[in-house]
């Protein structure tokens, strides 16, 4: 009976140092670039069926949308979980409009290195080809975030490699053209949100 009596006074204490997550929004403007590399550059902006050519490096602004969930362990120590959705547009220096969204999920540290993945999808305006409307991808990114004061400025590199499938185009012979568009997209961008 005592120590039924001792297991039910414990419970509220055990529940005491359980501490409930800390919930944070950040949220604020994203801007950097893009390096396209490998095949793509070719199919996407060199060697384009409309003859127009374009550099395959492009800037990047968006806006990001930050959730953190934190809790402290018995060391005061703790890790976040993030979730971060960012709305972007690229090749506006080139008179491009390429909206891409980006949906990430990973953690981040006490001292501010994080690493997450998430499905990265680009909007392409530039072709009259439904299959290429949309290219779909996993992005992996590796940041790092300088607090101060109620600011912070996270710096991020994203790595996204393309796979989608070769392109076809109809010559004006009536002949069908194939180009691979393997590679990748790299892109450095930074920040600040409160």
């Amino acid at each position: 009976m005592n120590l039924l009596f001792v297991l039910i006074l414990s419970v509220p204490a055990l529940a005491e140092e359980q501490s409930e997550p800390i919930s944070m929004e950040r949220d604020g403007p994203r801007f950097g670039f893009n390096i396209y590399t490998g095949d793509m550059v070719k199919a996407k902006f060199t060697d384009r069926p409309d003859g127009k050519e374009y550099t395959p490096f492009t800037t990047i602004f968006g806006w990001q949308f930050e959730k953190v969930l934190t809790s402290k362990d018995n060391n005061n120590q703790s890790i976040g979980v993030m979730f971060q959705a960012t709305p972007l547009v690229a090749g506006l220096e080139q008179g491009l409009l390429i909206p891409v969204f980006n949906f990430m999920a990973g953690v981040r540290t006490q001292s501010g290195f994080e690493m997450a993945v998430g499905p990265s999808i680009i909007f392409n305006l530039q072709t009259d080809e439904p299959e290429q409307a949309i290219s779909p991808s996993v992005s992996i990114a590796l940041g790092y975030t300088i607090s101060s004061g109620d600011f912070n400025f996270p710096t991020t590199l994203v790595l996204t490699p393309n796979l989608e499938p070769d392109l076809k185009h109809k010559q004006e012979d009536g002949t069908i053209s194939e180009h691979s568009q393997k590679g990748l997209r790299i892109s450095y961008v930074v920040g600040f949100n409160w």
